[in-house]
């Protein structure tokens, strides 16, 4: 077991934590959640899709909000104003934005936005209860879809510094997120 929590922390990020789900904590929905609720999926759902671009004094950044629903479970994972990587192509750990914890029920996050190529990926880590609160399941899956078109709209003179604000377009429709992979394993009771 040591040996493959060290290879999850080293696929993920030391130190980079989204914050931890209690061993034998339920969905946020309420739903149990077991293998078998996840044997069928092949795709997850983005819900929410905001990137504003703050400014202060020649200083700028992105948030992102982001809400992406795990259809075996029925949780949204709503990643609110979370720091926004620039330079895109490459997997960043979610972090927590100003005043927005990330939600509890992920054990790890990180994402992928490529914004030029319309790229959008996830990987999560979450614990299910397997309907035995004291013999939870460890899920890891990556998903990664294309992105619809973007509408953006300046802001001036914006009291919170967001001079722009992106979002998908009203027709975008549903954004479906293919499932590349998805794994779980009993997470040990005792700590171990």
């Amino acid at each position: 077991m040591l040996l493959t929590n060290y290879l999850l922390a080293s696929l993920f990020g030391l130190g980079a934590a989204a914050s931890p789900v209690l061993s034998g904590q339920q969905s946020e929905s309420g739903r149990s959640c077991t293998v078998d609720t996840f044997k069928n999926i092949t795709s997850f759902i983005l819900r929410e899709y905001q990137i504003d671009t703050v400014t202060a004094g020649d200083q700028t950044q992105l948030r992102g909000t982001l809400g992406i629903e795990n259809p075996g479970t029925g949780d949204i994972y709503r990643l609110d104003r979370i720091p926004i990587s620039v330079g895109g192509g490459v997997w960043s750990v979610c972090r927590p934005g100003i005043d927005a914890p990330l939600p509890s029920q992920l054990a790890r996050c990180q994402y992928l936005l490529e914004r030029r190529s319309k790229r959008i990926g996830f990987r999560f880590q979450w614990y299910c209860d397997d309907k035995d609160a004291s013999h939870p399941l460890l899920f890891d899956a990556t998903v990664i879809g294309e992105l619809p078109t973007e509408v953006c709209v300046a802001k001036s003179e914006a009291a919170d510094g967001v001079t722009q604000t992106c979002r998908l377009a009203a027709d975008a429709g549903q954004v479906l997120l293919s499932v590349e992979n998805i794994y779980w394993e009993p997470v040990s009771g005792d700590g171990q």
